[in-house]
């Protein structure tokens, strides 16, 4: 069974902090997995801080109001993400409005696929038009998730000479039409 929780400081309990120190701090693709290393309460303070942002109670350049989410299959956590409402040039360029990573443990299940859909259904439910998300080309896995999720290849204008990244797009049908 799938559940899917915002990403809360009281939520980190030992399967949540076991999967952050699965995830490598840097993959083979090059992104990051900021809590990797951290001790609880180091983790506990980035995510109350974001939080902070996520709730305009803050401001910061890069970190832009969203929301963040675990996604638990059986009551262990499998996969973090989280869903920025806008962006700027900086995320427009390296990442978008979408993002994941899923336990190495946990991959090849499905779970990326699932946790994508959840999160675009979620834009759908804040009236979001459209999602963009990047990864690496040699990313096969999460290349297929987008496009099983419906999201198309796109040229990005803010980086025409990035040969090493697909950059993607989903239109979204809000009550059944798309919306401006």
């Amino acid at each position: 069974m799938y559940k899917l929780l915002e990403l809360r400081s009281y939520l980190l309990d030992d399967e949540l902090y076991k999967m952050f120190q699965e995830i490598p701090k840097i993959d083979e693709f090059g992104q990051t997995n900021e809590y990797f290393g951290k001790t609880k309460n180091e983790i506990i303070d980035e995510i109350n801080s974001r939080m902070m942002v996520a709730y305009s109670l803050s401001l910061s350049r890069n970190v832009l109001p969203a929301e963040n989410y675990v996604l638990y299959v059986d009551d262990k956590p499998v996969a973090i993400g989280g869903l920025r409402f806008k962006l700027n040039n900086y995320w427009k360029k390296h990442s978008g409005n979408i993002w994941y990573k899923t336990r190495p443990s946990e991959q090849r299940k499905g779970y990326g696929s699932k946790f994508v859909e959840i999160l675009s259904n979620r834009a759908k439910e804040l009236r979001m038009t459209e999602l963009i998300a990047q990864c690496d080309k040699e990313n096969i896995g999460s290349n297929k998730v987008l496009k099983n999720n419906g999201f198309e290849i796109y040229t990005n204008p803010l980086c025409p000479n990035w040969t090493d990244t697909n950059f993607y797009k989903k239109i979204l049908k809000i009550d059944g039409k798309i919306r401006n």
